[in-house]
């Protein structure tokens, strides 16, 4: 476990896992009730007074009145809390859209960021725009595209994708072929909506919101990942030699990036070029990371092709984009622009996790090897030593005993099968990957079970079974003591960051779940707080539910020359 946690240079102790007892982070954003604001004139009568009074009411969104503040990883919180410090990007610099000179880069013509860079004497240059022709043919607008924009009212020349570079090496706008967003789109891509900040484009299919708390979820599920795969890479092909370009879809905040920069430069390479796409710009500068190189490109991925040219990248990951891609088409064209845009021998690599929950029944971990003769296996080991399952066909998994995450799966199957988006997405990945045999070559996954807490039938020892007529657990017999299992403070402490996860992802969803439910918010407001307190003090998870999570890689087929 010692080696599992070597790519967190925060963790305050490298050779623990984290303990589960301490947090800053709660679960819910910290609102106050506010007063409603009446303005009253005094020069007019008294009449015209109150009906002026009540026309300027603001009514201020209700509050939630949950007050289970509940405990989690103290790692976590230094972690984040580290990462936001050294990136010298406090919340509100965060989330202000865009970032400082955005705005100013996609004004400027090409003559003007030109005379620009050669008085700053900026001598650094971004990767992707080193004047090749590919690059060229995303950095200029048809003539059709800027009379198309010119109709709307909008400022021909405006980029719809938006290149920036760190270590004080300037901005540069990097334009797609499609017609550009409006300035408005640009200038502020977030609206605020039942009390948390969204993406402001309501055609999107992307249901979580964009603030810091649900920022903060998304950094522990990144955490909780490298964690259980024993680094920020399943794939072996980088085993012995790094990867020179890093892309990263969807990279949110680019934690993901920070983590496998640390993980390799750890090992002696710290000259991998990172880029982080997204549409929203909330990547920060990474001033404090002299060393990593690192690109954000602001893009909307339904806009192809990508603003990249042909094979750039030896890497491409793609994480927990499962809620932003529909099963409608989009995938398969994502998919193409991922192998356009790979380098021939370069990895592609999917992390993502089932929505929707299951529950683990009663049976033995597989070995660590399969005959004496063989070296265990070490992906293996570890699994076991964090207190997770190896997913397998034989794995023997069932719809969950909890009655709140029955209602949640419920809801959440309903809510997303609307926006065309999957549940369970761990089911299509490795089918999507083996459709393309003909550019992709050893096509592998792995995927595990992470319990929700501790599980009865692993505190009874295994050899119990789920009866047709109960849910409770019957042991055959009297379990040997070597088969029970006690669970240590890490792999305790992982579990509940799991749980942890899976809370907050439902109060991200709030919105959506409360619609499919049907539930009012006084309604909802007493479902959640039972949740709470059933989750988090009954043990609620008992029963095995687990969060399902897993990777999927292959590699690009080199071209053979013709002879």
């Amino acid at each position: 476990m010692a080696e599992a946690a070597l790519f967190l240079k925060t963790r305050p102790d490298k050779a623990k896992l984290p303990s589960a007892h301490t947090t800053n982070i709660s679960v819910h954003p910290h609102t106050h009730p506010c007063k409603p604001i009446f303005t009253k004139s005094n020069s007019l009568p008294k009449a015209k007074a109150k009906a002026k009074a009540k026309l300027k009411l603001q009514p201020r969104p209700r509050p939630r009145n949950n007050t289970e503040h509940t405990s989690n990883s103290s790692f976590v919180s230094n972690t984040i809390i580290a990462s936001l410090d050294a990136k010298k990007t406090g919340p509100d610099r965060m989330l202000s859209t865009p970032l400082v000179d955005y705005k100013l880069a996609a004004n400027q013509s090409n003559k003007t960021r030109a005379a620009t860079a050669a008085a700053t004497g900026g001598n650094r240059k971004s990767s992707s725009t080193s004047g090749n022709s590919s690059e060229r043919k995303y950095g200029h607008q048809s003539a059709d595209s800027r009379t198309l924009a010119a109709s709307r009212g909008e400022t021909p020349g405006r980029s719809s994708s938006i290149s920036s570079t760190t270590n004080s090496s300037g901005l540069t706008a990097v334009t797609s072929s499609d017609p550009p967003p409006t300035d408005a789109m640009l200038a502020q891509p977030f609206a605020k909506r039942h009390g948390r900040r969204y993406l402001r484009d309501a055609t999107l299919p992307y249901p979580l919101p964009c603030d810091l708390t649900e920022i903060h979820r998304q950094t522990l599920r990144t955490m909780l990942l490298c964690q259980v795969f024993n680094g920020p890479l399943c794939s072996p092909a980088f085993q012995s030699k790094p990867p020179k370009r890093v892309l990263e879809v969807g990279c949110g905040t680019g934690f993901w990036s920070v983590m496998c920069h640390r993980h390799f430069s750890q090992r002696g390479f710290s000259t991998i070029s990172f880029t982080g796409v997204d549409i929203a710009p909330l990547a920060p500068r990474m001033d404090a990371d002299d060393d990593m190189n690192w690109r954000f490109v602001q893009h909307d991925l339904r806009r192809t092709p990508l603003p990249f040219r042909d094979e750039e990248f030896t890497l491409i990951m793609v994480k927990d984009l499962s809620m932003v891609t529909p099963t409608s088409g989009m995938q398969q064209t994502l998919m193409d622009e991922y192998l356009r845009i790979l380098k021939p021998g370069g990895t592609l690599e999917f992390w993502d996790g089932d929505h929707s929950l299951r529950m683990l029944l009663p049976h033995a971990p597989p070995s660590t090897r399969e005959t004496d003769e063989e070296s265990e296996n070490e992906d293996q080991v570890h699994t076991n030593a964090m207190g997770t399952y190896t997913l397998t066909p034989q794995i023997p998994l069932a719809t969950p005993q909890n009655q709140f995450l029955m209602d949640y799966n419920t809801w959440i199957s309903k809510a997303l099968e609307t926006r065309k988006l999957t549940p369970m997405p761990c089911t299509s990945m490795r089918p999507m990957l083996l459709q393309e045999a003909e550019d992709l070559i050893e096509i592998d996954s792995r995927r595990l079970a992470i319990p929700l807490g501790e599980v009865r039938w692993e505190r009874e020892g295994v050899g119990g079974a789920i009866t047709n007529s109960s849910p409770i657990i019957a042991s055959k017999g009297k379990a040997k003591e070597s088969d029970r299992k006690t669970l240590t403070a890490g792999q305790a402490a992982l579990r509940r960051t799991a749980l942890m996860t899976v809370i907050q992802m439902i109060d991200s969803l709030e919105p959506l779940l409360r619609e499919a439910s049907g539930k009012g918010q006084d309604e909802w407001d007493r479902w959640h707080a039972n949740m709470m307190n059933d989750l988090l003090k009954q043990n609620g998870t008992s029963w095995g539910e687990c969060l399902e999570v897993g990777a999927w890689w292959a590699r690009k087929k080199k071209m053979v020359p013709s002879s």
